[in-house]
């Protein structure tokens, strides 16, 4: 029996317009109130979206939880306190700063941003400029010369750009010297994202279930992007939606009939969690 399901954000709970539709609203609601455990599991930090989601949704009470940043962070969904965390060390953040400069002189320059337990940090920003400062409350700090300065864990670093190829570009160069210590995820089509090597999906889902007292075999896991293969692989039963490329679904164990705009997560929870098969 599944008691826990963990779900993407992007291209998965999200439809094409960014939103939760009202029939996965409907049916998160129903989870919630016959004891399911549903955790957003998403490569954003709390501050960017998750926290306000999971209020909006009803998911900030005692005994919930996040995974943010990739599998980098478990928090608490009421207090956002950390339950769990797998950080980018400073000296491999250091060495990814370094190569990644090393590409700008024929690649051009990228935006560079790293997000802490405590603060975030950010260089070139005339390259990406958006509202992440007034959604979030939190001001982007000057990176410093010596990135091992700055305060608090490493929980992503991230390589952006507005110009068409270029985070594909940066990712593949930077995966053939990829320093010890780090994991990479190709987040088309704007950004290369860094984590730790300890950091992912597929991880995380597993030290929550611990910490719930839940066995892998209890928790599904629905997702559709490259940073979701892990946890597709480390449920009890990894589910894909539609829209997921070939080279994410093939990691699954169910391919939904549905997309991220046919409602795929409720389609999910209804399958495997309410009984109902809705083919």
């Amino acid at each position: 029996m599944y008691k826990l399901i963990a779900t993407d954000l992007d291209g998965t709970l999200f439809n094409s317009r960014g939103e939760v539709s009202e029939g996965n609203r409907r049916a998160i609601q129903k989870a919630v109130e016959q004891g399911v455990k549903f955790v957003l599991c998403s490569g954003r930090a709390p501050y960017e979206g998750v926290s306000a989601l999971g209020e909006e949704l009803g998911l900030a009470c005692p005994g919930n939880y996040y995974i943010c940043c990739s599998g980098g962070l478990i928090v608490e969904a009421d207090t956002l306190k950390i339950a769990a965390g797998n950080f980018l060390p400073k000296e491999t953040a250091r060495e990814l700063l370094r190569i990644g400069e090393g590409f700008f002189a024929d690649m051009g320059n990228a935006a560079v941003r790293l997000h802490t337990t405590e603060k975030m940090y950010a260089k070139n920003q005339e390259v990406w400029d958006n509202d992440l400062e007034q959604r979030t409350g939190r001001q982007f700090l000057p990176l410093p010369e010596d990135i091992r300065e700055v305060e608090g864990e490493i929980t992503k670093m991230l390589f952006l750009s507005r110009e068409e190829g270029y985070a594909m570009r940066f990712y593949d160069r930077m995966e053939e010297v990829l320093p010890e210590g780090a994991l990479g995820y190709r987040m088309p089509p704007a950004l290369a994202e860094y984590v730790s090597a300890n950091a992912n999906k597929g991880r995380a889902v597993g030290q929550l279930a611990a910490i719930l007292g839940l066995s892998p075999e209890e928790t599904v896991c629905v997702g559709d992007g490259w940073n979701d293969i892990s946890m597709l692989e480390a449920a009890g039963l990894g589910v894909a939606v539609r829209n997921a490329p070939e080279d994410v679904a093939r990691h699954a164990d169910v391919v939904l009939e549905y997309t991220n705009d046919e409602d795929a997560v409720a389609k999910a929870l209804e399958r495997y969690f309410f009984g109902l098969d809705n083919q």
